[in-house]
């Protein structure tokens, strides 16, 4: 399968494996919020900066057509960097994000409460789906409908030709995952997300991003779910999803009358 974008000039070209699984002429959300990392990563290249948060809002739709990416500077202090991206086709803003990086440091000592770490089997035990004409792998571990779904997720291919997958796109492309995790009923996926953000302490190691729903609210027609995220090494983070129902949603992934 070819990279999910091929440099042209000052533009991506995306390809195949960027399609939506909705419309032939849209990029998949799946690679808005890896658009929106990459311009991060391309203003931001000090490895003592963690991006600790990714914001992508889904303001357009954005089309399987050359696409800029532009990085904005917009604070640059001792501790703190904060960057806006804006990604254009031709001149039109068709998605917008934004990320906070934080100066890494040494870490206190006190621990926090948190709810205890998953204890999922790794993916090379669950027997894998494989993706088909998506750029990435999916190994479910547990039914996310109407139930706390977890997953191990892994890119297949390169983002943007001849670049390697860094730890925060390999994040940053599974971050959409969290709306079809935590706000899928009984009755399956009902919801189309608008927007995405990723809260990340540390960057993944290895491959494999696993996810976890961690719970979903919604009243008239807004529904707001929260996926964790994870690593081999334990939990790394967390997303949160703003999303409003869509028939198209709700009729792709609709259950059989006889599995309900």
């Amino acid at each position: 399968m070819e990279a999910s974008f091929t440099p042209d000039g000052d533009r991506l070209v995306p390809s195949a494996s960027a399609r939506s699984p909705w419309s032939d002429a849209m990029v998949n959300g799946h690679h808005v919020g890896g658009l929106v990392a990459w311009g991060v990563q391309r203003d931001s290249p000090d490895p003592q900066l963690q991006v600790s948060r990714l914001t992508v809002d889904m303001v357009r739709p954005v089309p399987m057509r050359p696409l800029r990416v532009l990085p904005r500077r917009v604070r640059d202090g001792r501790r703190l960097r904060a960057v806006d991206v804006s990604v254009v086709d031709g001149d039109v803003e068709v998605a917008r994000g934004s990320a906070l990086l934080l100066r890494r440091s040494e870490h206190p000592e006190g621990e926090p409460w948190a709810p205890a770490e998953w204890d999922a089997p790794p993916p090379e035990a669950i027997e894998g789906a494989g993706g088909g004409p998506m750029s990435f792998e999916i190994r479910q571990i547990a039914d996310w409908n109407g139930a706390p779904g977890r997953v191990w997720l892994r890119e297949r291919v390169e983002f943007v030709a001849g670049q390697p997958l860094t730890p925060l796109l390999r994040a940053a492309l599974m971050a959409d995952f969290a709306s079809p995790l935590a706000n899928s009923g009984g009755d399956g996926l009902e919801f189309i997300n608008a927007d995405v953000t990723m809260y990340l302490a540390r960057d993944p190691r290895g491959e494999w991003i696993g996810m976890e729903s961690a719970g979903h609210v919604g009243a008239g027609g807004v529904a707001l779910g929260t996926s964790w995220m994870y690593d081999r090494d334990g939990r790394i983070g967390h997303c949160v999803t703003a999303a409003l129902p869509d028939p198209r949603v709700q009729h792709r992934y609709a259950r059989p009358a006889g599995e309900r």
